[in-house]
C-alpha cells in the first residue's frame, strides 16, 4: 500500500486503542528508526506487508504508547499461556490450543457485535478447557479482553474528539477537566513505558501527575494554580483531617534534571511553618543535593523526598494492564 495509507491506518487502528491523535511524526518517533517500515515511509515508497505484519507493527506502536504489554500482536492461545503461567505443552498441546484459540476469537467477534449468542460459545470454551474450566476460564477471559483491545482486526472506533494528543503531555499546561482527576491515564500508561519522558514533560503535568498519585493513595488534594502559588504546589490531607484545619501535607514539585538545592528545601521548611503542616515533600525528576539531606537530617525538619526512582515506581503502580485504551465492553462510537 502507499506509504500514507499505511500510516493514516496506522493512525486509525493505534490511535483508537491508544487513545492518541497520532501523526505522521508521532508514528515514526514512537516506532523508532530502525522499525522495518519506517524506511519506506520516510521515503514515500509503497510499503509491501501481510496483514500479520501489519498487525504487528499495529501492536509495536501500541507498545511504545504504553497500551499494550508487549510488542507485535502475538496469538490469542500466546496471551492464555501467559496468563496462567504455562509454555506451549505443558497442559494443552498444540492442537488443543489451536482449537481453544478459533473458539476464542469467534467469543470475541460476538461479545463484540453484542450477539447474545456469545454465551453459548462461553460453555464450548468451558467444555475445550475441560475439568479444569475454573482454573483456566478467567486467564482465557483476560486474553481474549486483551486481544479484542489491540488487534486491528477486531474493529473498534473512537470519536476523535475523545483522542489526546501525545504533544500535550510535553508543551501544555492544561490538565483533565472531569472532576476528580488531575492526571490522564493514557500519559500514565506513556510514561510507564517511557520513564526517560519524566524529564521533557511540562512542568504543570508533573504537578498533576504528582496530585494524581496522592489521590489515589486516599489524601484530598488541592493543586496550586501552577503560577504565582507561593511555593506551594499540593496541599494534602487525609481522609480523617478537615480541609478548614492545616493540611497534613505539603508538596513542592520540581521537574528538574538538576539536583534540588538547599535555598529550595529551607524555603520549603519555611512554608511548613506558616501553612502549620505536619509534614512537607519535595517530589523531583531528580533528587536533592547532598547538602539539602545534611540540612534535613541535622535541623530534624519533617521533609521527604519523592525522586525520580520513586515517581517511576509511582507509575508502575497507577498504569493499567496493555489492553489498549478502550475496555472490551465499551460500545462503538456512532
Amino acid at each position: 500500500m502507499p506509504s500514507e495509507a499505511f500510516v493514516r491506518s496506522l493512525s486509525e487502528d493505534a490511535g483508537c486503542r491508544s487513545g492518541f491523535a497520532l501523526g505522521e511524526v508521532d508514528i515514526i518517533e514512537r516506532l523508532g528508526p530502525d522499525h522495518q517500515f519506517v524506511e519506506e515511509v520516510t521515503a514515500r515508497a509503497v510499503v509491501r506487508l501481510a496483514s500479520n505484519e501489519y498487525a504487528d507493527a499495529v501492536g509495536d506502536l501500541l507498545f511504545a504508547l504504553g497500551a499494550a504489554r508487549t510488542p507485535g500482536m502475538p496469538p490469542l492461545s500466546r496471551r492464555f499461556l501467559w496468563n496462567v503461567g504455562l509454555e506451549p505443552g505443558e497442559d494443552f498441546d498444540i492442537l488443543r490450543l489451536m482449537e481453544i484459540e478459533a473458539v476464542g476469537t469467534e467469543y470475541a467477534r460476538r461479545k463484540l457485535a453484542r450477539d447474545e449468542s456469545h454465551g453459548e460459545i462461553l460453555e464450548e470454551l468451558r467444555r475445550l478447557l475441560g475439568s479444569d474450566a475454573k482454573t483456566w476460564l478467567p486467564g482465557l477471559l483476560e486474553a481474549i479482553d486483551e486481544e479484542i483491545g489491540v488487534n486491528p482486526f477486531y474493529v473498534r472506533q473512537l470519536a476523535k474528539s475523545e483522542l489526546i494528543s501525545l504533544e500535550d503531555l510535553f508543551h501544555s499546561e492544561k490538565l483533565p477537566a472531569n472532576e476528580g482527576q488531575f492526571f490522564d491515564q493514557r500519559f500514565v500508561d506513556y510514561l510507564d513505558r517511557n520513564p526517560e519522558g519524566l524529564l521533557q514533560m511540562n512542568w504543570r503535568q508533573f504537578e498533576g501527575l504528582a496530585a494524581e498519585w496522592f489521590q489515589r493513595q486516599g489524601y484530598t488534594v488541592e493543586l496550586g494554580p501552577g503560577r504565582n502559588d507561593g511555593g506551594v504546589d499540593l496541599r494534602l490531607w487525609k481522609d480523617d483531617v478537615s480541609r478548614s484545619g492545616p493540611p497534613t501535607v505539603i508538596v513542592q514539585c520540581k521537574r528538574y534534571k538538576d539536583k534540588v538545592d538547599r535555598v529550595t528545601v529551607k524555603a520549603l521548611y519555611s512554608d511548613l511553618l506558616f501553612e502549620k503542616a505536619t509534614g512537607a515533600m519535595v517530589v523531583t525528576t531528580s533528587d536533592i543535593s547532598r547538602g539539602s539531606k545534611q540540612d534535613i537530617k541535622a535541623r530534624e525538619y519533617p521533609i521527604t523526598t519523592a525522586n525520580r526512582e520513586t515517581v517511576t515506581s509511582w507509575l508502575a503502580e497507577m498504569r493499567t494492564p496493555g489492553r489498549g485504551f478502550l475496555s472490551f465492553d465499551d460500545p462503538p462510537s456512532q
